[in-house]
């Protein structure tokens, strides 16, 4: 019986819990089926199979977007904004600061803790795959069946995007994992695992509908993946540049599709009212407070004051070098994205809109995207749904797949970087003008920044344009800041280690380079 026991933990902490399902709160998912349930007793028509492709969308929620207690690591968070330019940390930062540091080893448990979590949404979402695609016509209609095998192949891959994007290195786990057979499995190149993502959204297209989803998958969703996964093919580590050309044809299916557009106004895109609106070409369903299916958004970036009255947590402060990229007496999106005010003395409309409120000093500036309202009762379970990729993000990404191909013009400038700068009220002078491949490089990368910050894209950004040692070593402040990342960093931390733990429990794991 310990055997077993012992045998079970270990496939637990390989793979998870196999038919696990738990509930996501969103209106078009509105079942709350139980912790555990057996797949063949479920999966016998199309609403035990709506209820089976739920876990999947949960099992995103719960490794990749920003949530609370249920995510001590979110993805997003620690991979894409923690190890970048646009945040410092503390001293008293805890893993977060070790992973801005760049002093994470094998045997950092953050590290440890997003592997397992990400695996086990994996196989969580191969199970869907693997027994919803193998229903029958009695059980389900064909349609609606490859309709939902399809929308769990977007989410796979957006966790194989996050392992291959983290560790490079990893393990390509195709099926459902049910038993302790040959699970010592071998890593796969980062060129299989790209390749194998392409492959899956690929065959997604054909079954997928061309609207917002409303949190769910669409064609827009899947065609936005697939741009962002070709260009980051692009650069390192395969530095495939004949992705470009790829990218640009994904990324204009969602432009010409009628679907997506710009809000009006900045600030309104990150409101309550607008977590589905025709900006967000994929956006994670989150629901809070104590439904236990909230965030952090409002938390982890949220201004000095307590969190009750719209303030954050406080370990996380903005980098100088950041917000001295705006254009601080016009760009809207520095008032909405960084706080210079107290939540315990200004209500969020004052914070952000009234310079009497901006008394906060440079070095205690945070982040401040999602504004909490005053009061609230969010804690660690905020209501603000993530946006995984957004139409803005889809513009920018468009011009840089013409750019590296050297067919970027003034026209799509206009239409692409010059709209967002448009909304975000600058005036003429600000406006981008076509230079050189790589001045036009240098600005998209900066818009970038300016535009999708603390959307969890910015380390994988910086990788791509091939520039993450240079700007992590821009990194140089005083005040509530645990050092300078650039001088603990070695050029093979690009990458995280293979965690330890996992190496025991299967020795065919090699540990990346360095570590």
């Amino acid at each position: 019986m310990k055997k077993i026991i012992k045998d079970y933990l270990k496939l637990f902490m390989l793979f998870g819990a196999v038919v696990s399902i738990t509930s996501c709160s969103e209106s078009f998912l509105a079942e709350t089926p139980d912790t555990f349930v057996s797949p063949p007793l479920l999966l016998v028509n199309e609403a035990g199979a709506q209820t089976y492709l739920t876990g999947a969308y949960d099992a995103v929620q719960k490794s990749v977007a920003p949530t609370g207690g249920g995510n001590p690591a979110p993805w997003s968070i620690f991979w894409g904004t923690t190890g970048a330019d646009e945040v410092v940390f503390p001293n008293w930062g805890g893993e977060r600061k070790l992973i801005y540091l760049h002093q994470v080893t094998p045997t950092t448990p953050a590290i440890n803790n997003l592997w397992v979590k990400l695996y086990q949404s994996l196989n969580r979402i191969n199970s869907v795959v693997d027994r919803v695609g193998a229903m029958t016509e009695e059980q389900i209609d064909t349609d609606v069946k490859n309709q939902f095998v399809a929308e769990a192949k977007f989410l796979r891959s957006t966790i194989n995007f996050a392992l291959v994007s983290s560790w490079e290195n990893v393990p390509l786990i195709k099926n459902e994992v049910t038993s302790l057979d040959n699970i010592n499995v071998t890593q796969a190149t980062p060129e299989e695992v790209y390749n194998y993502m392409v492959e899956d959204l690929k065959s997604a297209l054909p079954y997928l509908p061309n609207e917002q989803g409303g949190g769910r998958v669409t064609a827009g969703a899947v065609n936005a993946l697939l741009g962002k996964i070709y260009l980051q093919m692009t650069g390192f580590p395969l530095n495939q540049t004949d992705k470009f050309v790829l990218a640009e044809a994904a990324l204009k299916n969602v432009m010409d599709s009628g679907v997506y557009d710009l809000l009006p106004v900045y600030r309104d895109v990150f409101t309550l009212d607008n977590e589905q609106s025709q900006e967000m070409v994929f956006a994670v369903g989150i629901d809070g407070p104590a439904l236990n299916e909230g965030g952090l958004l409002s938390t982890f970036f949220g201004p000095q004051g307590s969190v009750q009255n719209g303030g954050g947590w406080g370990t996380c402060h903005i980098n100088f070098g950041f917000a001295d990229s705006y254009d601080i007496d016009n760009d809207v999106r520095m008032i909405n994205n960084i706080a210079r005010h107290n939540a315990n003395n200004s209500t969020p409309e004052e914070g952000y809109s009234d310079p009497d409120a901006w008394t906060v000093g440079k070095n205690s500036w945070r982040g401040w995207k999602w504004h909490a309202e005053k009061p609230n009762a969010y804690a660690n379970d905020t209501p603000f749904d993530y946006p995984y990729i957004r139409y803005a993000d889809v513009l920018l990404m468009y011009a840089e797949a013409l750019n590296g191909q050297n067919k970027l013009t003034q026209t799509v400038i206009d239409n692409t970087v010059n709209r967002l700068r448009g909304r975000a009220e600058l005036p003429a002078d600000d406006m981008m003008v076509l230079g050189s491949k790589e001045d036009n490089a240098t600005e998209l990368l900066s818009e970038r920044r300016k535009e999708l910050c603390f959307e969890g894209w910015r380390r994988n950004d910086l990788i791509r344009f091939g520039v993450y040692k240079e700007a992590i070593s821009g990194i140089t402040q005083d005040g509530p800041n645990a050092g300078d990342p650039g001088t603990q960093y070695e050029d093979f931390e690009i990458r995280w280690p293979i965690p330890e733990a996992q190496i025991q429990l299967n020795p065919e794991l090699e540990q990346n380079p360095g570590y």
